[in-house]
């Protein structure tokens, strides 16, 4: 237990471990109750605004790192290049801006750190990736789970020992347990819409903590001109796809340094502003430039 303490803290520093304690203590804890959990909710947004760091500077330019967009689902073709997997410490990017070729190397030249068979999961677009073709097969051609590649694939490499092939799935049970949890997001999507994690979880039942619940989203990179490339999220924006949703919440987490100029272009009037998901919160803003960020319990 110290051993761990100690690793927290060499990461994150008194603040971090101090705020990472009282996290477990209000959610995770034998203390932890519906109402130490509304507490929490009630404070974290705004805490985590005040102290999280990003690569923001002060400018009216400066996007809410944590804000929830809107997009089309067909406005999202391709996965982010910048590593694999590409969610790979994931909490501590939100709001990073990062400069180079990352947003349009090929497919096959992100950087690789481990993680699932990235040959089930990506693909140089997502319409062409295993998982999206098993979910087309499955919800449009109603072909059973294990007719298809996907499915077959997973299931054998578990039975030839392989880990970590599908989140926590260990046996043929596990598989056809998580494929049943996919009908229930198909099903309560087709009927709701793709609600974002805090819309359809009350703050008692949220499993984690502020970042937690974002990671919980549809998770996007910007590129240069403005891509939406992307992170996390994957099994949810296949299936908007599929039912043809207008749209679904969106978390940002790198933009490409090149992006952070247009923001900056539109904000001080040296560009017009679009539709764009990442460029809506400029346009919204008061005439002062100051940003009001909403927070989102």
């Amino acid at each position: 237990m110290l051993g761990a303490i100690a690793d927290v803290y060499a990461d994150r520093g008194v603040e971090g471990t101090a705020r990472l304690g009282s996290e477990y203590v209000l959610l995770r804890s034998p203390l932890a109750s519906p109402l130490t959990k509304s507490a929490y909710w009630s404070v974290a947004p705004s805490y985590y605004r005040r102290q999280y760091p990003t690569d923001f500077d002060e400018s009216a330019a400066a996007p809410d790192p944590f804000k929830i967009g809107s997009a089309s689902p067909s406005r999202i073709r391709r996965f982010t290049r910048r590593c694999y997997p590409p969610w790979r410490n994931r909490d501590q990017l939100f709001g990073t801006v990062r400069d180079g070729d990352w947003d349009r190397r090929p497919h096959e030249a992100a950087p690789t750190y481990g993680g699932p068979p990235e040959e089930l999961f990506h693909a140089d677009t997502i319409a062409e990736s295993p998982l999206y073709r098993a979910l087309r097969a499955r919800f449009l051609d109603g072909r059973q789970w294990t007719e298809t590649r996907f499915i077959g694939e997973v299931i054998s490499r578990l039975e030839d020992g392989a880990e970590y092939v599908w989140h926590d799935c260990r046996t043929r049970a596990d598989v056809l347990d998580r494929c049943e949890k996919l009908e229930q997001i198909h099903r309560s999507m087709k009927r709701h819409g793709c609600l974002s994690y805090r819309e359809r979880t009350a703050p008692r039942d949220r499993d984690g903590n502020f970042i937690d619940a974002l990671e919980r989203e549809i998770v996007v990179d910007v590129g240069r001109d403005g891509e939406l490339l992307l992170t996390s999220g994957k099994h949810r924006l296949c299936i908007a796809k599929l039912l043809e949703l207008d749209a679904v919440p969106v978390a940002f987490l790198v933009r490409h340094a090149d992006w952070m100029r247009t923001r900056r272009a539109v904000a001080d009037g040296d560009r017009p502003g679009t539709d764009h998901p990442d460029l809506r919160d400029i346009s919204a803003r008061p005439a002062d430039g100051v940003s009001r960020h909403k927070a989102i319990a």
